[in-house]
């Protein structure tokens, strides 16, 4: 009886053994399935119903294709089609985070609602809207034809689209102009926005007063390089405060909570991915990092011509914001960086150019302070008279519940972006982007130019975003100029929101094209920009007060100087260089006041007693950044809580992962001239004079260390275990899928300030150097890889690369291309007897 028992029990256990061995096969292979469908046809012929003539694509090692076309409108089609095969999710999830969209996918969710309201309320689907109507017709061809090739692909795969499309449920609706518009309303937005900079901005001033203020947001330092303006300030070019400011609204803020509701294991992955594309699209504006380009003349090259490098910083995203693409046609053979949603190549060369950007930080944005009636909050005050203000409704879809509806109120100024909690002032917003005409389709023609003269015909049509744009051609002849739409204003603002009842503050038109700041061949041979000041006091008009901080300016300059022999490895290590100039500088001064105090925590001891001997190489395995990054921290908090109070500023100023984007670009240099002149006003109370604070600083921030890695092991507090790299799929936040689609955590290297700018999720999202002797020489590459499909072998196989900063050759001419074929794909147009797929 017992061994029939057993038997039975050994039969069970058999067979469920077997039930789960099945259902985890059969999970595999769905999972397997799911993934593989989707996955592109890269070789063979597709059959594409709207080219004119066959268009060959051929993809190298890294899946970068090389598109040859017989027309400008066939190369649009097939760039649309394959970009779609590559990355057609991310194009729509782009296009619907600038229109306001997201609900509309991830249903009641409050990071995607805020989103939606705030891009509904900047108006950014009624400006892409307006730049597609305005379009020349060579845009027109362009823009039509990349949706052609981008709907047929959509048709071809209904049914087996991308695993994001089936986890949320839905199909992407057929591609427009207006969508590409809204892709370049994303990088707008990305690039420009300041409004809730200007209103904390003018909140902390409030707080500690005019005098503090001016030291807090110092616009000068001895380390910006000026490319022009050099000198004495021009009369009305330096910034005033502006008066009149009687209350401040609460700062706006991204809510990005847990729904209260119990939320299954998939429906916490689909919220945790509508939060992370509202920190994607929103909080990047705000927290730039930075973006590096430098060109030299060929006086300091090896070879006798120019070389040009750029290193654009954004969010750290999977896939990568960018796009590489080789794209050919008569008249047009270009390589270089593609935003997904957008047809042509908006930074790379040609045969005969190469260009650049950087963010140049110009000032696009105003904030009125607008006072509305208690009775009727549609209604302002202007020139001391009443005025209806116009109420733009917009309806937003939310998937599973019922429509929304955002009343927009708008003023003479623009749409209420902010209101005071008593909703009888509130703050509009006057945008470059917004106004008619605002959109252009400037950047990607670059592609076309031949000499200096042709760039500057194509910046003619930039609007913006205003970039700091470096030039270089293979006739030695090296550039850079700011090309946008930069408002002139009858009275400057102070970077503070300005009162909307008076002209006093209205703009004066924009500053002419002529007139904006630009340079050829300077004498020095060299031109570096990485989001610093590079206009000078001389300059005549206002261009902006927030720069970034100009270590890494100063640092590339440092690098390039006296330098005869440049080569494209030279240019590929001076981007991934990792001294921090300003820890260096704080290393020196802990240095020295250790020598007077000496911390109470032994392992500050430690490291302090080498500090001085420390190059400022911000290694993963350093210990001394770590001390000093974190000291930095807790001597900005030591400094500034009595004066500011931890409760009153909008945001923690002082934690690590916040680079002050919002309000406070230049910390470094309130620092450094407060560490240098050791005024009596900003020491704080309890401290015997600054050497006393810095070493208290340092205590703090070892103790800060242990809390966070929860050890007393020196050897864990490295840099780059507690500055680590996280690269995140949007829907790839935690849990399973974090694990599957996203990249990292891997140790860091790296400060904000050093050349390779790199935080937990921010950092340069391409490379490239440009060698104008021989193209084929050149290096590109990007943070992940060319698909953002999962399952591809290029998902993320430039990470290794890119994290190494080795750099990866991308060959130009047909000769080299043809040696780096690894796929061939014909494009032909329907019924020339190919299938599909």
């Amino acid at each position: 009886m017992r061994e029939r028992a057993q038997n039975i029990r050994r039969h069970w256990l058999r067979n469920g053994i077997a039930v789960v061995l099945l259902a985890i096969g059969v999970a595999f292979f769905v999972g397997w399935w799911m993934v593989r469908r989707s996955l592109p046809k890269t070789h063979g012929v597709i059959a594409i119903t709207e080219l004119k003539a066959p268009v060959s694509v051929d993809r190298d090692r890294w899946g970068v294709p090389y598109i040859q076309a017989q027309s400008l409108r066939d190369l649009a089609t097939a760039q649309g089609y394959v970009t779609a095969q590559d990355r057609l999710w991310q194009m729509d999830t782009l296009r619907r985070a600038a229109a306001g969209e997201l609900s509309e996918i991830f249903g009641p969710v409050e990071a995607a609602e805020a989103l939606d309201r705030e891009n509904r309320r900047l108006g950014m689907r009624a400006a892409a809207e307006d730049g597609a109507q305005r379009m020349d017709a060579e845009t027109r061809l362009i823009t039509e034809g990349y949706a052609a090739g981008v709907n047929r692909y959509i048709e071809e795969h209904r049914g087996r689209l991308p695993l994001e499309f089936t986890l949320l449920g839905y199909e992407p609706r057929p591609w427009t102009p207006v969508d590409t518009f809204l892709i370049s309303a994303y990088m707008w937005k990305t690039l420009t926005t300041t409004w809730r900079a200007k209103i904390n901005r003018a909140k902390l001033t409030d707080i500690v007063g005019p005098d503090r203020a001016r030291d807090l947001f110092v616009t000068d330092s001895p380390l910006d390089h000026f490319i022009v303006g050099a000198g004495p300030a021009a009369a009305g070019a330096a910034p005033v405060a502006a008066p009149g400011i009687r209350r401040h609204a609460p700062t706006p803020t991204n809510p990005v909570t847990a729904p209260t509701s119990q939320l299954d294991p998939l429906d916490l992955q689909l919220w945790e991915s509508a939060s992370r594309i509202l920190r994607l699209f929103d909080e990047e504006s705000a927290h730039i990092s930075g973006s590096n380009n430098f060109v030299v003349s060929g006086a300091h090259t090896a070879t006798g011509k120019p070389l040009l490098a750029n290193d654009t910083h954004l969010g750290l995203d999977v896939p990568d914001i960018w796009y590489m693409v080789h794209l050919k046609a008569p008249e047009w053979n270009v390589q270089g960086f593609a935003l997904p949603g957008v047809p042509l190549v908006i930074i790379g060369h040609n045969q005969r150019i190469a260009w650049g950007f950087t963010n140049s930080n110009a000032d696009v944005q105003d904030v009125y302070q607008e006072t509305f009636d208690a009775r009727d909050p549609t209604r302002y005050l202007d020139h001391g008279k009443w005025v209806q203000g116009q109420v733009r409704p917009e309806v937003i879809h939310v998937k599973g519940e019922v429509d929304q509806t955002e009343n927009v109120v708008v003023t003479r100024h623009g749409p209420i972006v902010a209101r005071d909690t008593d909703e009888q002032r509130g703050y509009a917003l006057r945008w470059t982007l917004t106004e008619p005409g605002g959109m252009d389709f400037g950047y990607p023609k670059l592609g076309h130019a031949q000499n200096w003269n042709e760039f500057l015909d194509v910046m003619r049509l930039v609007h913006g975003p205003g970039q700091n744009t470096v030039y270089a051609d293979v006739d030695g002849n090296i550039g850079w100029i700011i090309a946008a739409q930069i408002p002139i204003r009858g009275t400057e603002t102070g970077g503070v929101p300005v009162p909307g009842d008076s002209s006093d503050y209205d703009w004066k038109g924009y500053i002419p094209f002529d007139e904006l700041p630009k340079v050829l061949n300077p004498p020095e041979g060299i031109i570096a920009t990485a989001n610093a000041r590079t206009v000078g006091p001389k300059y005549k008009y206002y261009i902006s007060d927030r720069w970034a901080a100009p270590y890494r300016t100063d640092r590339m300059y440092q690098l390039l100087a006296g330098r005869t022999d440049l080569t494209v490895a030279d240019c590929n290590a001076i981007q991934t260089d990792i001294v921090s100039e300003p820890d260096l500088f704080l290393a020196q001064e802990l240095a020295r006041a250790s020598k007077e105090r000496q911390p109470s925590e032994p392992h500050a001891r430690e490291v302090l007693s080498r500090l001085a001997r420390w190059d400022g190489r911000a290694t993963s395995n350093s210990l001394d950044t770590s001390l000093v990054e974190y000291t930095r921290h807790a001597l900005m908090r030591n400094l500034l809580t009595p004066f500011v109070g931890e409760s009153n500023v909008p945001y923690d100023l002082w934690e690590p992962e916040n680079h002050y984007g919002e309000v406070w670009w230049r910390d470094g240099i309130f620092l450094e001239n407060v560490l240098h002149e050791r005024p009596k006003a900003w020491l704080p109370e309890g401290y015997k004079d600054y050497d006393d604070l810095l070493i208290a600083s340092a205590d703090e921030a070892i103790g800060q260390i242990q809390g966070e890695t929860g050890s007393k092991d020196a050897g864990m507090w490295i840099w780059g275990r507690v500055h680590p790299i996280e690269i995140d799929h949007p829907m790839g936040r935690s849990g399973i899928l974090q694990r599957i689609l996203s990249l990292g955590p891997v140790r860091g290297f790296g400060t904000v300030d050093t050349v390779d700018a790199i935080g937990h999720q921010h950092g340069p999202a391409m490379r490239s150097v440009a060698d104008l002797s021989n193209f084929d020489n050149s290096l590109m590459e990007i943070t992940t890889g060319e698909s953002g499909q999962y399952g591809s072998a290029h998902y993320q196989d430039q990470f290794p690369e890119w994290l190494a900063g080795r750099g990866i050759t991308a060959a130009f001419s047909d000769e080299a291309a043809g040696r780096g074929r690894v796929e061939h794909l014909d494009l032909v147009p329907a019924g020339g007897g190919a299938g599909t797929n």
